[in-house]
């Protein structure tokens, strides 16, 4: 019950009063936290190539498809080949990988490993594949990426531990409703702060309707110190 145990962790960081967990070894949440500032500032750095006024292809999408610089993906280093590229997989709906490459996400794992070799400290792509090359890149910049977590995550693992605690004791009284306790993890992330690697902070905040309700999870991201505001997850009403 991997996401269950780092959100009650997180809730009891956030009730010990330090909110910065940088120097703690990140669980679930942090980690796709990092991968989605990762991709913001990677597309931070790609806009911030691009000269507009010079382009001379038919539509702004060819244009901005020219300027984009595939060479990094031709060997890239061990630990972000195997904790941010590979892991980036499961950041996205099995809808994404179908509606952009005609893929699942278990192809989309194999393809990318099948045409990467380790040699020493880094993964060396075996020759050019133009999807491969695109799912790469999306994996690296898309912000399509589905929701922190869902009420669905939440319930399979409640249903493991609730598996697993009446083989221990059959008396064990039944956990309260799947969507309560949705609800009070996404209120207990409202005010985390997320220090990364390069020293900025992700600010995690919660929006409520005028009725008090929760309408979404979202964060502040600063990637080369610009704003960028997401939803991480949307509440039904």
């Amino acid at each position: 019950m991997p996401l269950l145990w780092n959100l009650a962790f997180l809730w009891e960081l956030r009730g010990g009063g330090s909110r910065n967990i940088r120097q703690i070894k990140p669980g679930i949440i942090e980690k796709k936290i990092n991968r989605h500032y990762l991709r913001l500032c990677r597309v931070q750095e790609e806009l911030g190539k691009l000269d507009l006024k010079k382009s001379k292809t038919a539509s702004l999408e060819d244009y901005v498809f020219s300027q984009l610089d595939f060479t990094p993906y031709k060997e890239i280093p061990e630990l972000e080949f195997e904790n941010i590229l590979m892991e980036s997989i499961q950041d996205f709906n099995e809808a994404f990988f179908q509606r952009n490459f005609n893929l699942n996400k278990n192809d989309a794992h194999i393809l990318i490993k099948k045409f990467y070799v380790k040699e020493d400290s880094l993964y060396i792509m075996q020759g050019e594949n133009p999807l491969v090359i695109s799912l790469i890149h999306s994996l690296y910049t898309s912000l399509e990426d589905s929701g922190l977590f869902s009420m669905e995550d939440i319930e399979n693992e409640l249903n493991i531990f609730s598996s697993i605690s009446k083989e221990r004791d059959p008396e064990v009284p039944l956990l309260p409703d799947t969507e309560s306790i949705f609800y009070q993890l996404i209120n207990s992330l409202g005010g985390l702060n997320i220090t990364h690697n390069d020293g900025m902070k992700t600010k995690l905040f919660i929006k409520s309707r005028e009725d008090g309700s929760i309408e979404n999870l979202s964060a502040t991201f600063m990637p080369n110190n610009k704003a960028w505001t997401r939803v991480l997850i949307h509440c039904s009403v």
